[in-house]
């Protein structure tokens, strides 16, 4: 038996008397009472904890199995039933100390997956969810972000790499610049999203919005900049870019206290990108230093906005649920007008929040650096 499945095996047998346990009805008090995995609102239920992370840091919620990744491995979880997932794979990768790959990506038969140690990046079969399995190398290509266009036959990294897997176990880096397209301004960012096939969001300053169904020549279509030409870190634009909103966030790590120059959640107006060629931001949403009985903490390595996500019914406004490492994840209502309000949180304990993804329409997966998967569900008015 290889290395590989008898980790495998000890961390199915591990998962399995975790998700056992009966789930956590403690809420908490309109002034963050403890829960016995953190502080909460009175509209967040800490339901159950998994930890199973070593520096857990993203995923993806693809039909009815969540695949996420720490600095390690890559799991896969049947989400049947969303209180008591189960781990049904398991896949040992190459040891990444720090940077861990975000936002992995994939369409349910493979995954892409960039390794920033290895400079690697990884085409993963995972038709057969109980036997993961790297089947594709492309060495040299790996970026921060790496992510499907097309239906995962080719690959954009965040900063320019346009790479081919129509074959997947044939992968190969095509070009080191989407940047050189009809009007496209730059190649490098953090992270690439595609909204609807063929239409990409970067996280880069400017953001832009590219039409990719010419993958390896995309076409500047839009873009929206910030005058103090801030980091922008994390792209979303519901309803499959047709939202009257994008939903963006920054970046600022290490500052142990929170000011105007910590990272913000946006809102930027996507309502006039057709005629004008352009976004422009409405509102932003920073953290405070406070409490955990206020729902704040006092300080932090990180006074910041991440990965968010939103509700499965958002509409030209809505619930988006946010992380923001040391501050936890952050209920967000976003008006019809794009105006931001918190309505409600999870502080953890010992936490530090690197995303949040909408399993059902009130059953949320914080992915935590420290702590694994925290279960929350949102009890609030949708």
């Amino acid at each position: 038996m290889t290395s590989r499945s008898v980790l495998r095996r000890l961390l199915l047998a591990l998962v399995a008397t975790m998700v056992a346990l009966p789930p956590t009805t403690a809420t908490a008090a309109l002034d963050a009472a403890p829960t016995t995995g953190g502080f909460a609102s009175d509209n967040v239920e800490h339901v159950k904890h998994i930890p199973l992370s070593t520096n857990g840091v993203g995923g993806r919620l693809i039909g009815k199995y969540f695949y996420t990744n720490d600095q390690n491995k890559i799991m896969i979880f049947d989400v049947s039933e969303p209180v008591n997932p189960e781990l049904v794979g398991v896949l040992p990768m190459p040891q990444e100390f720090q940077f861990s790959r975000e936002d992995i990506d994939g369409n349910g038969q493979i995954l892409v997956v960039p390794n920033t140690v290895t400079r690697v990046v990884y085409i993963i079969d995972v038709e057969d969810k109980t036997n993961p399995r790297i089947v594709g190398e492309v060495a040299g290509a790996a970026q921060h972000t790496t992510s499907c266009v097309l239906d995962c036959t080719f690959a954009y990294g965040s900063d320019g790499n346009i790479i081919d897997i129509r074959k997947p176990s044939k992968p190969k880096l095509l070009k080191q610049s989407w940047g050189d397209g009809p009007g496209v301004v730059t190649s490098s960012g953090h992270d690439v999203e595609e909204v609807r096939p063929g239409v990409v969001l970067t996280a880069s300053q400017p953001i832009q919005l590219l039409d990719a169904s010419n993958p390896v020549r995309p076409r500047l279509l839009a873009l929206g900049s910030n005058p103090d030409g801030r980091f922008i870190h994390t792209p979303r634009w519901p309803q499959g870019g047709r939202d009257d909103f994008l939903l963006m966030a920054g970046e600022t790590t290490f500052n142990l206290r929170c000011s105007e120059k910590s990272a913000a959640f946006m809102t930027w107006d996507a309502t006039r990108w057709k005629k004008t060629g352009t976004f422009s931001m409405i509102d932003e949403y920073r953290m405070s230093n406070g409490v955990p009985t206020d729902g704040n903490v006092p300080g932090g390595r990180n006074c910041s906005s991440h990965w968010h996500e939103a509700h499965p019914r958002f509409r030209d406004g809505g619930l988006v649920a946010a992380a923001f490492f040391e501050f936890g994840t952050r209920f967000i209502d976003v008006s019809s007008k794009g105006k931001i309000k918190e309505i409600g949180y999870f502080l953890p304990y010992a936490g530090s929040t690197s995303a949040v993804y909408w399993i059902t329409d009130e059953i949320a997966y914080a992915v935590d650096y420290n702590r694994g998967i925290d279960i929350l569900r949102f009890t609030g008015k949708v």
